[in-house]
């Protein structure tokens, strides 16, 4: 059987409150791998609560595991004029697996308006190697094409820093902003280049803010990540999306535990 792809398994969503099976697919261990829990979550929240402001900023934690039955149950934690607050709650068969926050905002005019980021240098993705072959890392990683451009390589050695060039294989249906969120947690902690041995890790919490909404649930991202500090079993790490023009659609930040 085919897997499925991102907007068959945002399809498969039914019920009140809405629920789904965890695509094994769509896994990292025992659980549905961070992105994909976050991207679920949004795209419950839209489907209960339709006619959302824009996207600005979401906080997420990682409970437990997100496995077997998932139910989600999206509310309105505030809404204003401008600005709506949403909580999801993930539930997966062990109980709570995930609680995220999404912060919408309408468009508001404003005297001020500066962007003072660059991206750095990059050749096309076709220029670099593709990070993984058939069967390795993974099994949500199965989903993606990756290429490195620079930085370490898991327990290989190197920096604890990547720069990857990322895609949704299968995006055809997707919503774009699904597919982002889905993608920009795509690549594995940015410690692991300086692993002696290979060992688990498991995502604590991750937050990021939206510069710019996506167009395409297919596009090519530059995707970065550099572990800032590691100390006492915990890595705290940032990250960044730049699209294929160099304009910077997302910037995040994340507490991954390391079991090594």
């Amino acid at each position: 059987m085919t897997a499925p792809s991102l907007a068959e398994v945002v399809g498969s969503m039914t019920g009140d409150p809405l629920t789904l099976d965890a695509p094994p697919s769509w896994s990292q261990g025992r659980t549905l791998y961070g992105g994909m829990t976050a991207a679920l979550a949004w795209a419950a929240a839209t489907r209960a609560l339709p006619d959302l402001p824009p996207l600005r900023s979401v906080h997420a934690a990682f409970i437990g595991p997100a496995a077997g039955r998932l139910t989600l149950r999206p509310e309105i934690l505030r809404q204003g004029r401008s600005a709506t607050t949403v909580g999801v709650d993930v539930h997966g068969e062990q109980g709570l697996a995930a609680r995220l926050t999404f912060f919408c905002g309408a468009p508001r005019t404003s005297k001020v308006a500066h962007e003072r980021i660059e991206a750095p240098g990059a050749d096309a993705p076709d220029s670099f190697p593709a990070v993984l072959g058939s069967g390795q890392g993974p099994t949500f990683a199965a989903n993606y094409d990756i290429r490195h451009v620079s930085g370490g390589l898991p327990f290989q050695g190197g920096p604890p820093e990547f720069l990857m060039w990322a895609r949704m294989r299968e995006a055809d249906g997707a919503d774009p902003l699904v597919s982002l969120i889905a993608l920009a947690d795509v690549l594995p902690p940015a410690a692991m280049p300086v692993f002696p041995e290979f060992g688990v890790i498991s995502s604590l919490s991750w937050s990021f803010d939206l510069d710019r909404l996506p167009t395409d649930a297919g596009a090519w991202y530059l995707a970065g990540a550099t572990s800032e500090s590691t100390a006492d079993g915990y890595s705290r790490q940032s990250m960044t999306l730049w699209n294929e023009a160099g304009e910077r659609i997302l910037a995040g930040r994340q507490t991954v535990a390391i079991f090594v």
